[in-house]
């Protein structure tokens, strides 16, 4: 062998060596990514919706759908897995999915979606999708174009609207959708992806521990997966005490001991904990007041006093939203619970 092909030997040689290999990019994916379903099959909870989106997938017909339900449950999952179960190879050619709250004007529906929406289908599904991601977005002029575009198109496109609140999508659009309302996932459904991770990954989470990461998530499996992400890069072991502090979730000790002080009406005790809590924990005031709420609605607490107390922390999180100074509004919020305390 020459010495320039030798060379160019080698060159090669480093140059793969170089290329990440395929199980190193999936160590790097989020978990987000890496456990996302690619198929209906994989679809972990809502049942009877991906019974349904299953029956579309054999039949290859389908109404234009509405997917309505709260942040991290599945309603892209379920959106794309559908398109991929439907047009296998020709996914990415028969499937246009757009960001609503990024593009929400007139224009968009004007321009990339009707111009995907005019193309007819080329593979064996006699129609094409586009998924429009978090369309209660869309301006209501937006909305009505498309409400036209849904119209013209509707023997060569289905359309799939992905949103938060339904309520915001105009009624003529509504009554063109087959309406699938989202549940927060249940803790079953959560196990069963949970021993899948455990098995891959490598990681032991004890029993405490994911019971708070299923509390804190409240059925939204991307806030599960990202918590529990950022825990196994600390340790393999996943225990209460490590979700607490990645999570910036307040102990339950340490909420009881607030309220206990505020039940004493110990002013000076009780603000020196909150500070301490919003150092250690690097909570913004929103979110402290969220978790003290929380915990209100369990504590053993009269319930005349416990209403005082959640009409409270409603006014002083609201101020806090509309702009008012943080520190300023959670010290005055702890001498008003402290006041219904002692005037109690």
């Amino acid at each position: 062998m020459s010495i320039r092909k030798l060379n160019e030997h080698e060159e090669i040689e480093k140059s793969d060596q170089a290329k990440p290999k395929e199980h190193d990019l999936l160590t790097f994916l989020p978990f987000t990514e890496k456990y996302r379903p690619q198929t209906l099959d994989d679809v972990v909870g809502h049942h009877e919706i991906v019974k349904s989106l299953k029956h579309f997938v054999k039949t290859k017909s389908m109404p234009n759908l509405l997917f309505a339900g709260s942040p991290g449950i599945g309603k892209t999952t379920c959106a794309i897995a559908l398109a991929k179960d439907l047009f296998k190879e020709n996914f990415k050619g028969s499937f246009l999915e757009l960001n609503a709250s990024d593009e929400r004007g007139i224009d968009v529906v004007r321009g990339k979606i009707k111009d995907f929406a005019r193309m007819s289908s080329i593979t064996n599904v006699p129609f094409k999708i586009i998924f429009l991601d978090e369309a209660d977005a869309l301006t209501t002029e937006a909305q009505q174009a498309l409400r036209r575009t849904m119209e013209i198109y509707s023997s060569v496109t289905r359309f799939i609207l992905s949103c938060n609140y339904s309520s915001k999508i105009i009624e003529p659009i509504q009554s063109r959708c087959t309406i699938f309302r989202f549940r927060s996932l249940k803790k079953e459904d959560i196990l069963e992806l949970v021993k899948k991770i455990k098995e891959k990954e490598g990681i032991n989470i004890e029993e405490n521990g994911l019971e708070l990461l299923i509390n804190i998530s409240e059925g939204d499996l991307r806030k599960f997966l990202n918590v529990l992400q950022a825990c196994s890069m600390h340790s393999k072991t996943v225990t209460r005490d490590l979700v607490e502090k990645v999570s910036g979730t307040v102990s339950l000790s340490g909420l009881e001991r607030l309220v206990e002080n505020i039940n004493s009406g110990k002013y000076l005790e009780s603000d020196e904990l909150v500070q301490k809590y919003l150092i250690e924990y690097g909570l913004s005031a929103e979110d402290f007041i969220y978790q003290l709420y929380k915990y209100v609605i369990i504590a053993k607490i009269d319930e005349k006093k416990k209403m005082q107390f959640i009409e409270t922390l409603g006014e002083f999180h609201y101020r806090i939203t509309e702009g008012s100074n943080e520190q300023i509004q959670l010290k005055a919020m702890i001498a008003k619970l402290c006041l219904i305390s002692l005037n109690d």
